[in-house]
């Protein structure tokens, strides 16, 4: 039996050349298709190998004087080397290929920064975008992890550059309103600007409150007026809110404190609207509690923004887990951001922000 193996790019080609080498009594054994090229056989091009045989003539009738010795012809050597090599090579293929799909894709693998932005709650669109550029996964190409935290911190920072607080003007009277949802601690961040103002330096303030739904809240603005010594106005309309405004021209600030209103209650949020709307040139902060969940804080954003916010004031950082949502809002709206607050003392635990301390804290493991 003669074996022989034929490669070729097809199978039509590679039968065309078992034809033309055995013939058409030529028995295929067996049928291969590999890659040719590339590493290890992946990237190259596909070929196809076909092992054949043919059988021996039928030996001519033995003389009975002299037997005639039939000797069967011998397998070609360098075929068959070559035929070992190329099962060898596909072993190989065969046993990378079970190794790599045991690996996760490259593109599933995230870096220790990402999973840390979204561990602090930073969405994750938000977060490949940060760290879209650093340097890859530094613990593994010999760099310093810390370089790139502080790169990664920077840039971070750069979304946060956009802060001012409350500047009063050289002359006339600056009129400054708080709106935001309920529980997020309006009244003592009022009280707080209340007494670093008019105690702190100096300056002449009066507090508005139009937050006539909780009668807690008006006693509680009322105590922090009699201990700070600061007059204070209750009103229940836009009319009696710019009455107000009037008296108090003279004054260096007015403070306005609002209801908290439920971002999904269209007629409060109405309401709201008509009460800023009889001065022109209040200037709005809404106020959000960094222990609030990204997506109601983006409701809310959206919901006020009827009121036209000019500036954004974070508080209860004391108890917020992560900061995760101040960044993804002021990542998602480059608006500025004014201040923070990290407790209830009255008039501490107040303090303008600072980008980079809240980069930092947001990379916080």
């Amino acid at each position: 039996m003669k074996v022989k193996v034929f490669t070729a790019t097809n199978m039509q080609e590679a039968m065309a050349q078992v034809k033309n080498g055995l013939g058409r009594d030529a028995v295929i054994l067996h049928t291969r298709r590999f890659r040719k090229g590339g590493f290890l056989g992946f990237f190259g091009k596909e070929m196809v190998e076909v092992m054949a045989a043919l059988d021996s003539p039928a030996a001519p009738p033995i003389s009975e004087k002299k037997p005639q010795q039939v000797i069967l012809p011998r397998p070609n050597e360098e075929d068959n080397k070559v035929t070992a090599l190329q099962l060898e090579f596909a072993s190989m293929r065969r046993l990378m290929e079970q190794v790599l799909a045991k690996l996760p894709r490259q593109e599933n693998q995230k870096s220790p920064l990402y999973e840390l932005l979204i561990k602090n709650d930073i969405d994750p669109d938000i977060a490949a975008n940060l760290i879209q550029g650093l340097p890859e996964d530094s613990a593994f190409i010999g760099g310093d992890p810390a370089t790139v935290r502080k790169l990664l911190a920077e840039r971070m920072t750069n979304y946060l550059q956009r802060v001012e607080g409350i500047v009063l003007p050289e002359t006339g009277c600056k009129v400054v309103s708080f709106i935001g949802p309920t529980g997020v601690g309006k009244t003592t961040t009022i009280a707080k600007f209340a007494a670093h103002f008019a105690i702190t330096h100096g300056h002449k303030v009066a507090l508005v409150t139009a937050d006539t739904y909780r009668i807690s809240a008006v006693e509680q603005l009322k105590t922090y007026a009699d201990i700070i010594g600061v007059p204070i106005e209750i009103v229940y309309s836009p009319d009696e809110m710019k009455a107000a405004l009037y008296r108090h021209r003279d004054k260096r600030l007015v403070l306005v404190d609002t209801a908290g209103r439920s971002p999904r209650n269209q007629f409060q949020l109405a309401e709201l609207q008509a009460l800023l709307a009889v001065d022109p040139y209040i200037e709005t902060h809404l106020v959000l509690s960094a222990t609030t969940k990204y997506t109601d804080a983006l409701e809310a954003v959206n919901r006020f923004a009827v009121c036209s916010p000019q500036k954004f004031l974070f508080t209860k950082l004391d108890e917020a887990s992560n900061l995760g949502t101040l960044f993804n809002l002021l990542y998602q709206f480059p608006t500025t951001l004014s201040y923070v607050t990290t407790g209830q003392n009255v008039p501490d635990d107040i303090e303008l922000a600072n980008p980079g301390k809240l980069a930092n804290l947001i990379l916080e493991d």
